[in-house]
């Protein structure tokens, strides 16, 4: 549970430093008329898109030199125990839930599933062929978990675009013109 606490105290330091340096951002693009509500939905999907790299890439060392090593046996539980999947599965999970949420908060032509799990999937793809031949491990389960993060994601966005659809807050979020 250590290394989830520490993620999640990672995710909001982050979080209020971006916020501090967005301020002088926020006031100039309000003059421009884009809401604050707006702006909302653009910094949370690049504090995702900076989290995932952050986790991801830029976190763990990189050796060039290294044996690689590839997982292709989805949660082989012969090799690991609850704690482990705990520890390293869910954090995966819960990193990747802003990202599907965000994509379709800010791209109005991503708001069908099945683009914003293509993105979603592509972009965890991509992270594990890079991670590979960066000289650390490639694994099917972190492909899994962070495709169902962003399901998660990307369903509590539906909820909220059904939930909240006639809300100007939510309109203004999503930048819908009446």
């Amino acid at each position: 549970m250590h290394r989830i606490e520490a993620y999640i105290r990672l995710g909001l330091i982050f979080v209020v430093i971006i916020g501090i340096l967005y301020l002088p951002i926020l006031f100039k693009l309000k003059k421009k008329g884009i809401s604050p509500t707006r702006q909302a939905s653009y910094i949370g999907l690049v504090c995702s898109i900076f989290l995932i790299v952050f986790a991801t890439i830029l976190l763990m060392p990189i050796s060039f030199n290294s044996t690689h090593t590839l997982n292709i046996i989805p949660f082989n539980w012969n090799e690991i125990g609850l704690y482990q999947f705990v520890v390293e599965k869910i954090p995966n999970i819960l990193l990747f839930i802003p990202f599907g949420f965000f994509i379709p908060a800010v791209y109005k032509s991503k708001r069908n599933i099945w683009k914003t799990m293509l993105i979603v999937f592509l972009t965890t793809f991509g992270i594990e062929f890079l991670q590979y031949f960066m000289g650390r491990s490639a694994d099917i389960d972190d492909v899994i978990t962070n495709f169902l993060g962003g399901l998660i994601g990307y369903a509590i966005f539906y909820g909220c675009n059904k939930l909240f659809v006639k809300k100007n807050v939510w309109k203004k979020f999503l930048k819908i013109e009446e």
